[in-house]
């Protein structure tokens, strides 16, 4: 059995990949790709990591987390979903960077030493990542947490490299938050591990939270006319509509941290795009873009 865990990251998807995936549950059960509902495994997988500290489960520990989790032992894989499970949004960035307890992601893979685990993870802009994830906190904790903040420390090249040396047999499927419209039924797919040719319910989940009502009915309209449409093609069209389309509060985001200019945000920008590169070429990543 395979598990894979999706770990956000805060502020990319929030919520909507693991929403969309359960939309197919019975369907991707049929096929042996069990995904629970995220009530029966979060503060479960969360209690049983930290008393363990990081400790191989026991044989018992591990079983009793598998029928917890799934109803079919005879899965081939799980999937798991929480952008918690790496930590909590106040402590996602500070002055070590981004996600300073990415190693933790070995605490996961500890919890199930019997079955083959890998991680999922969007990467986002730091540019609009760090303005997103403070404006989930309290005012408390955003003004400690931009008080702590090292620009030169936002790293998520670094991110990646300490959950691979964490978990030396696991594999990364990575994706950047800014491609997601245009990849999110190939998302959907690399996470469930489901077969290339069953369709899903969903592909079009992320594109209808920023193209308009009308919009979208007249894409949705576009691609039922042409159900042998090629890649390249449906991306060319998600593309043209957005640029006539999309709702303006949903795709600009305004940018207003103390400090903050447009030369910092174009040096951020500059740097993930960068870090994105290096991500690409690192051993056991499997990068999806357009």
């Amino acid at each position: 059995m395979e598990i894979l865990f999706h770990l956000g990251a805060h502020c990319t998807d929030d919520g909507l990949l693991i929403r969309s995936i359960l939309r197919n549950r019975a369907q991707l059960a049929s096929h042996g790709i069990v995904v629970p509902g995220p009530g029966r495994y979060r503060e479960l997988i969360g209690s049983v990591s930290t008393t363990l500290r990081g400790d191989t489960a026991t044989d018992d520990t591990e079983a009793m987390l598998i029928e917890a989790i799934s109803d079919d032992d005879t899965a081939a894989r799980i999937v798991l979903s929480n952008e918690n499970f790496l930590c909590r949004d106040k402590v996602a960035i500070g002055p070590d960077g981004l996600y300073p307890k990415a190693d933790k992601s070995a605490w996961l893979r500890r919890c199930f030493p019997s079955y083959d685990v890998d991680f999922a993870i969007g990467l986002r802009n730091p540019a609009t990542f760090v303005p997103a994830l403070l404006g989930t906190l309290s005012p408390q904790d955003r003004d400690a947490c931009f008080a702590s903040l090292d620009l030169e420390q936002l790293s998520w090249a670094d991110v990646i490299a300490e959950i691979l040396e964490a978990n030396p047999d696991a594999t990364l499927t990575l994706w950047a938050h800014e491609d997601t419209p245009f990849i999110w039924s190939e998302i959907m797919r690399e996470v469930t591990g489901h077969d290339p040719y069953l369709a899903l319910d969903g592909a079009n989940d992320m594109l209808s939270q920023i193209l308009s009502t009308d919009g979208m009915a007249r894409l949705q309209s576009f691609l039922n006319a042409q159900p042998d449409i090629s890649e390249a093609r449906r991306r060319k069209a998600v593309s043209a509509f957005l640029e006539a389309h999309a709702v303006q509060d949903e795709i600009e985001e305004e940018i207003d941290l103390p400090g903050w200019t447009l030369d910092t945000i174009a040096h951020l920008t500059d740097t993930y795009e960068d870090e994105i590169e290096r991500i690409k070429v690192m051993p056991r990543v499997n990068w999806l873009e357009p």
